[in-house]
């Protein structure tokens, strides 16, 4: 399923769950390649060497899912390639979450099916962001591409599923690159984060279970995703051609660029 030779995590000074979606086998035997699509969390952080490491491998083009606010809270560091910010992505109810939490209607049950939910009513809303965003690694195949929100886990791994499948990689296969998250990003920061936001709201107790589904993954989530294109298009490749306006020589064209062999 996966090559050792090249890191999948690209190790960054300031690189948030920053990782290649490469050396994964298709259905058909052909790996995709290393360096050409990587997905991440924000580009606040980002050092010099960083900037650097960024620009030799050879990226042009950035893709940022986050929504304006998001954008000015943490700006993005001036990475050497184009940047397309425009998308605006939100999922579902998931910006309920805090007005679940702050009516103190939150358990951790609740608050883990309201992600899952997120996942799986999103598929027609993504479609404007997601159309645009597919056309751009079509159009860029030749490149280098990032793409990334703000944790590089809910937004982002929605678009990696979706590159992944239109490459053919096994569903098995995505769901395992989706979960990967937990061992490259630190869900105990943002945590931190979210309980700082509740003592300033002063929202008196909560309990860390309640926030985990917000600030982790869980397979249940990407699982409602591609389960919801499945119930509603027949699979994901008549969503990517019927819905995000794919051609089939769009996908000959992935298929040409994006792996080997």
């Amino acid at each position: 399923m996966m090559e050792n030779s090249i890191s999948r995590l690209i190790d960054l000074d300031g690189g948030i769950n920053f990782r290649d979606v490469g050396g994964y086998t298709n259905n058909q035997g052909r790996t995709v390649k290393w360096r050409k699509i990587m997905r991440c969390g924000h580009l606040a952080s980002l050092s010099e060497n960083d900037l650097d490491t960024l620009e030799q491998i050879g990226i042009t083009r950035v893709h940022d899912f986050r929504r304006s606010e998001e954008q000015q809270q943490s700006p993005s560091c001036a990475v050497r390639a184009e940047f397309i910010d425009d998308y605006q992505i939100l999922i579902g109810d998931i910006s309920r979450f805090w007005e679940f939490l702050f009516e103190g209607e939150l358990t951790a049950e609740s608050s883990h099916q309201l992600v899952v939910n997120s996942y799986g009513s999103c598929i027609e809303a993504v479609i404007p962001a997601f159309s645009r965003f597919m056309r751009h690694i079509v159009d860029n195949a030749d490149n280098a591409s990032v793409f990334h929100c703000s944790a590089g886990k809910d937004r982002t791994g929605m678009a990696a599923a979706l590159i992944l499948s239109a490459l053919d990689v096994p569903r098995e296969t995505i769901i395992q690159d989706y979960m990967l998250t937990l061992e490259h990003y630190d869900s105990d920061k943002l945590i931190a984060i979210v309980e700082g936001h509740l003592r300033k709201a002063n929202v008196e107790s909560w309990d860390r279970d309640w926030l985990m589904p917000y600030c982790s993954v869980h397979q249940d989530n990407i699982v409602a995703f591609l389960d919801a294109i499945e119930a509603n298009y027949g699979d994901v490749k008549n969503y990517l051609i019927s819905a995000l306006g794919l051609s089939q020589a769009d996908l000959d064209k992935m298929h040409y660029c994006y792996l080997e062999g």
